[in-house]
């Protein structure tokens, strides 16, 4: 069993609250892990505190075996490591083949975005426009991969809101990575919507070898989607096992799932 992140006594105090409290889990290697929890339990904490977003008050995030805790976020993304956030942070003016366009930057010197002024001049170097053009078409496969080839020239904002989320995937897989955090990646979804949305990342997780973290609130995705699940509560570790395990929980049943819960 290879293990791709291992958090250690992971804690996040803001001021006298305590947003997260000695949290220890692993994440192997080509699964998809689920986080879940009461709304306020610390989930997207969690996230903030692996992708550098915020630094922990104490405890240990270890990819691939390597520290990481404290590092920045662009320099966690280098390593390998995308997510998607609660709340859509798309560049709204932009197209959706452009919003994707500038996560393949990242790894492509050749090219930038304030370069493309100057793209349709004549003297400009043909190896800049070639690879903008390489660009293009990558950014093409990753919307593909989503399943949203044909948004590919409609600007972000003029896109549904599922659609936008599908989006905000792609980009996230632009940027390469071998560990995906989504977090909430079927907010405003129907059931049926959610659950081929769990279909879709299966078939993306397994085309690309990707391990997978997700924070959801659709049970239904939760339980068709994922190998794992860890359950927090005020911060704090509830439960951790397998779907069937969690669903059988009294504990999570009590604080979260519903003690009448039972999956469709």
């Amino acid at each position: 069993m290879t293990i791709t992140m291992t958090i250690a006594n992971l804690s996040k105090s803001f001021g006298g609250i305590s947003a997260v409290e000695d949290l220890n889990f692993n994440i192997k290697t080509g699964d998809v892990m689920g986080i879940i929890g009461p709304n306020g339990a610390g989930k997207t904490t969690v996230f903030n505190l692996i992708t550098g977003v915020y630094q922990p008050t104490r405890g240990t995030v270890h990819f691939k075996g390597e520290d990481i805790t404290g590092k920045a976020p662009d320099e966690i993304v280098k390593m390998g490591i995308s997510r998607t956030f609660q709340n859509i942070r798309l560049f709204r003016n932009l197209t959706a083949l452009e919003n994707v366009v500038t996560a393949l930057d990242l790894h492509n010197p050749l090219y930038n975005l304030a370069e493309t002024f100057f793209l349709n001049i004549p003297f400009v170097d043909n190896k800049v426009k070639r690879a903008e053009r390489q660009l293009r078409e990558k950014a093409a496969y990753y919307l593909e991969l989503a399943g949203i080839a044909d948004q590919a020239d409609k600007l972000a904002s003029s896109l549904p809101y599922g659609l936008q989320r599908k989006l905000e995937i792609a980009r996230a897989l632009a940027l390469e990575p071998e560990l995906l955090l989504l977090d909430e990646p079927a907010a405003g979804m129907n059931p049926e919507e959610s659950i081929a949305l769990a279909k879709l990342i299966k078939e993306i997780q397994v085309r690309l070898k990707l391990t997978v973290f997700l924070i959801e609130h659709h049970m239904d995705l939760v339980m068709e989607l994922c190998d794992h699940l860890y359950v927090i509560n005020f911060g704090r570790e509830l439960a951790e096992g397998s779907p069937e395990e969690i669903q059988a929980n009294p504990a999570v049943l009590k604080a979260y799932l519903g003690e009448g819960y039972k999956r469709a």
